[in-house]
C-alpha cells in the first residue's frame, strides 16, 4: 500500500502537536538503580533474611584456645596418716608424758576452734612434745545465739577436719586416738613440730 503525503494543513497541524514533546532519553544500563539508590542496597533487600544476615569478605576466626586449669597444689597428708606407730604404742600404754591437756567438750563449734589454736601455739612455742585434746564422745550443745543446736559428737568430728587445715597443719607432726585411761574414743594424742620446723 502506497504511503499518502501529509497536506500542507496537516504537516502545520503536526509541527504545532510535537512543538513541546522532548525525545526520549536513552535508557539507564541495567546495572545502574533509580536515582539516590545504591545498587549494592537493592541487591541486598533481594535477598532473603537469611542470605542477608550472613558476613561477607570476611575471614574466618579461629576459635581461642582453651587455656589449661592451673595445676592443683598436692594435698598435705592427713595428720592422721602414716607417723610412727612406735610413738603412737608408746603414748597409749603412758610411756610419754602428756605434757598439757585441753577439753573441749561442751564448747560450741567457734569457741573450741579459736581455744584449740590458741592451746597448740602456746603449746609449741613452749616446746611441749604431746599434748592430750579432749572433744568428748557426743553430746548436744548449745551453740552462739540464733545459731541452731550442734548434733551429736560435732566437736569430735570437726576436730578431726581442724587438725589437717592451716594454720594448725603446720603445727602438727602426728595426731592419733587417745588410749581410754586418757579418754579413749572422745579424745586425742597430738604430737607437736619443734618451733619452726618445716613441712
Amino acid at each position: 500500500m502506497k504511503r499518502r503525503r501529509l497536506s500542507g494543513d496537516e504537516h502545520a497541524l503536526w509541527k504545532r502537536v510535537t512543538r513541546d514533546v522532548s525525545p526520549m532519553k536513552k535508557r539507564a544500563s541495567s546495572e545502574e538503580g533509580p536515582p539516590g539508590v545504591n545498587i549494592g542496597e537493592t541487591t541486598r533487600e533481594a535477598m532473603t533474611p537469611t542470605e542477608a544476615a550472613k558476613p561477607r569478605g570476611r575471614a574466618k576466626q579461629k576459635a581461642a584456645p582453651a587455656k589449661s586449669a592451673p595445676a592443683r597444689k598436692p594435698r598435705a597428708p592427713s595428720a592422721f596418716e602414716g607417723g610412727d606407730p612406735a610413738l603412737d604404742k608408746r603414748a597409749r600404754r603412758g610411756r610419754i608424758s602428756i605434757d598439757r591437756v585441753i577439753d573441749l567438750h561442751g564448747m560450741t563449734q567457734v569457741a573450741a576452734r579459736v581455744a584449740l589454736a590458741s592451746f597448740l601455739e602456746r603449746a609449741q612455742a613452749d616446746h611441749c612434745r604431746c599434748v592430750l585434746v579432749i572433744t568428748g564422745k557426743g553430746s548436744a550443745i548449745e551453740r552462739e545465739p540464733f545459731e541452731e543446736r550442734a548434733p551429736r559428737g560435732v566437736i569430735r568430728r570437726r576436730f578431726q577436719e581442724w587438725i589437717d587445715e592451716e594454720p594448725l597443719r603446720s603445727l602438727v607432726a602426728r595426731a592419733s586416738p587417745a588410749a581410754p585411761k586418757d579418754g579413749g574414743a572422745g579424745a586425742f594424742y597430738v604430737f607437736l613440730k619443734k618451733k619452726n620446723a618445716r613441712l
